[in-house]
């Protein structure tokens, strides 16, 4: 996989995450969830992938 498809999973997730300042554990622990999975993926598909950089695009604006 490409940056493009790992910038459009984070941009997904992101979207996916509640509004800002609305409290919603439950619905951020979903997406973190499912951005460890594809985190899991992406690194076995791609040597010089980086977990920590991709989770912080999505929860950069997190509340």
């Amino acid at each position: 996989m490409s940056r493009k498809h790992y910038r459009e999973a984070a941009a997904v997730l992101r979207a996916a995450l509640p509004p800002k300042g609305k409290r919603q554990p439950t619905r951020t622990q979903t997406v973190r969830e499912v951005a460890a999975g594809l985190a899991s993926m992406f690194a076995q598909d791609n040597i010089h992938f980086r977990r920590s950089t991709f989770m912080d695009a999505i929860f950069e604006d997190a509340p």
